[in-house]
């Protein structure tokens, strides 16, 4: 009887060695398995550690260990499984990628006037192009207006010039009269 609870505690120690402990399992927990499954496992090692069994018991004792250890996880497949899978951690930061996008990034909406924009831009630009050709006119015009000025100066001075000679000449004509 002594050796089969020696070989029962040593193969809870081997499981032991071999599979994760509550810690390991608690830090892990919040990503993978429940509380449940944890709380059914140790009340199962409870009752095999409380009880004493008969070599039948023990047999079928042997037989669901076995399955344990065959079924359950270990230490190293838990850490392969840890970085395979992603954490709460790597989600949060794809989340906030994704917000940024989404807050950076122009929608459809957003670019469906660009058309327009660019029709406009283009109006606008033939408008500029535009005025530089009516400044063009309008230094031409205004050296034309220069001119007509003058001219129109000149003129007046040739009218001014006629007018003092017909007066001139009236008065001549008038003292002729006057003789």
């Amino acid at each position: 009887m002594d050796d089969m609870l020696k070989r029962i505690f040593d193969e809870l120690a081997l499981l032991r060695e071999h599979m994760a402990t509550k810690d390991d399992i608690a830090s892990i927990e919040q990503r993978m398995a429940t509380k449940d499954d944890i709380a059914a496992m140790d009340k199962r090692i409870e009752h095999i550690e409380q009880t004493m069994a008969t070599k039948d018991d023990i047999a079928a004792m042997d037989k669901r260990i076995e399955h344990i250890e065959q079924t359950m996880a270990t230490k190293d497949d838990i850490a392969s499984i840890e970085q395979r899978m992603a954490t709460k951690d790597d989600i949060a930061a794809m989340d906030k990628r994704i917000e940024h996008i989404e807050q950076t990034m122009a929608t459809k909406d957003d670019v469906a006037d660009i058309p327009l924009i660019k029709q406009a831009v283009l109006e606008t630009l033939e408008a500029v192009n535009e005025i530089s050709t009516i400044k063009q006119n309008l230094a031409e015009m205004s050296q034309k207006l220069d001119d007509v000025i003058a001219t129109q100066a000149r003129h007046e001075l040739a009218i001014q010039s006629l007018a003092v000679r017909s007066l001139v000449h009236e008065n001549e004509i008038r003292a002729l009269k006057a003789r």
